[in-house]
């Protein structure tokens, strides 16, 4: 019976880690290189969805390209835009992070977010913003949900 217990911990355990995946931007694909919804422009070769942590990383000195959203996307689980990273949000675009799988911060800001569409953010255990980056966040319409 301990045995079966102890089995029972490790698959749920494991089951919880899948969700906790990360996918990292690259960006620069000739043509679409600032494509959030283009799977070449990410590190594990497809669109995030609501089960990873997506890492916008500084890749001014590879790629140089930031991603730009600009209509609505799949919702994530986590982001965590990095140190000199941007992400940038057009009027027509829409993102939302859902924590309901992670139950973590819904958005670790080092770097910079230029919000001009929608963003919301739910489902946190903790801050909805972790703003490490001392800016203020830039939300031009006034339109970021954060719940």
């Amino acid at each position: 019976m301990k045995n079966l217990i102890v089995i029972l911990v490790v698959l749920v355990s494991q089951s919880f880690n899948s969700v906790d995946a990360q996918n990292i931007w690259k960006g620069g694909t000739p043509g679409q290189e600032t494509e959030w919804n283009l799977a070449k422009n990410w590190s594990e070769n497809r669109v995030p969805d609501w089960t990873e942590d997506v890492i916008i990383a500084d890749v001014s000195t590879n790629s140089g390209y930031f991603p730009i959203i600009d209509k609505e996307v799949e919702p994530i689980a986590h982001l965590e835009i990095q140190s000199n990273a941007t992400l940038t949000i057009l009027p027509q675009g829409k993102l939302m992070i859902d924590g309901m799988s992670t139950f973590n911060t819904g958005i670790t800001l080092i770097g910079k977010i230029d919000i001009d569409g929608d963003l919301e953010v739910k489902n946190t255990a903790l801050n909805a913003i972790e703003n490490l980056s001392g800016a203020p966040l830039s939300d031009k319409r006034g339109i970021a949900k954060l719940r």
